[in-house]
């Protein structure tokens, strides 16, 4: 087996203690033997990166995911995205933001760290590798340990994924699912977690990419008007939205009582 490097990994991170969980700007600079193979790839708007993680320890076969905290339980590497593992391969999806000079990608979303080894890169096919109903493992205890401004991060991600692009409605969305959560105890994407996303539709493709619910799982409910409903067993709930700002920095800054009034049903006990 013989695996040559196409290119290398320019980033301002130059140590994984640093490395944010979302990830850098950066830059890819492909090796100009391969600039051919470069034809083509202004039509995507993802790539999908195959690194080489050269500092990766080799000898590990369980791991915790430490970026989030220390004391999460430990996994198998093979159930964690943990650069150490046998085989340290990172297979990542990024942004592609332009090219210049024939062979300089610029990129973001880039979770690798300076001078790292690029094995090969590939066109994101969102027919293809989007499997949105993928399941995973409950992140409760994740989402606990992380820092708010770490999961808003995570949560304006899973939104932008799906949605497009961030917007003021996605914000909002955004303020709603940083709200249930800390209500409802869990983690939005679990089976039990349903979701009736109002009439916004920024705000429903947010909440459909944040929570997974679609039709077909039973856990997206039809709009019973412009409120929105987030459910668990137990207890729903109910947002009241009001004027949102116009820019998605205020609404990421507002108080959210100025956003909406919550409201919590208890259905079990009607």
């Amino acid at each position: 087996m013989e695996i040559f490097p196409i290119g290398i990994v320019h980033s301002s991170i130059r140590s994984r203690s640093d490395m944010p969980v979302q990830g850098v700007d950066a830059e890819i600079e492909v090796f100009p033997d391969y600039v051919a193979a470069l034809d083509g790839i202004k039509e995507s708007s993802h790539l999908i990166l195959i690194c080489w993680l050269h500092e990766a320890d080799r000898n590990v076969l369980k791991a915790v995911a430490r970026k989030v905290s220390g004391d999460l339980p430990e996994r198998g590497v093979f159930s964690l995205r943990s650069p150490v593992r046998p085989n340290p391969l990172s297979v990542s999806v990024v942004r592609l933001c332009g090219l210049r000079e024939g062979r300089i990608l610029n990129l973001a979303n880039v979770d690798l760290i300076d001078e790292t080894p690029v094995i090969d890169i590939k066109p994101y096919q969102r027919g293809w590798d989007c499997i949105f109903s993928a399941t995973g493992h409950d992140r409760t205890e994740k989402i606990r340990k992380m820092g708010p401004g770490e999961y808003r991060k995570s949560l304006i991600r899973e939104a932008v994924n799906y949605h497009g692009e961030l917007c003021p409605g996605v914000a909002v969305a955004v303020r709603i699912a940083e709200a249930a959560a800390r209500i409802l105890g869990c983690d939005l994407a679990v089976p039990e977690v349903a979701v009736a996303p109002g009439t916004d539709p920024c705000i429903a493709d947010a909440l459909i990419g944040i929570t997974g619910a679609r039709p077909g799982n039973r856990r997206l409910r039809h709009p019973g008007g412009e409120d929105c409903i987030v459910a668990a067993p137990g207890m729903e709930v109910i947002f009241h939205l009001r004027d949102a700002p116009e820019s998605i920095e205020a609404v990421l800054a507002a108080r959210e009582e100025s956003l909406f009034d919550c409201e919590l049903a208890f259905p079990d006990d009607r």
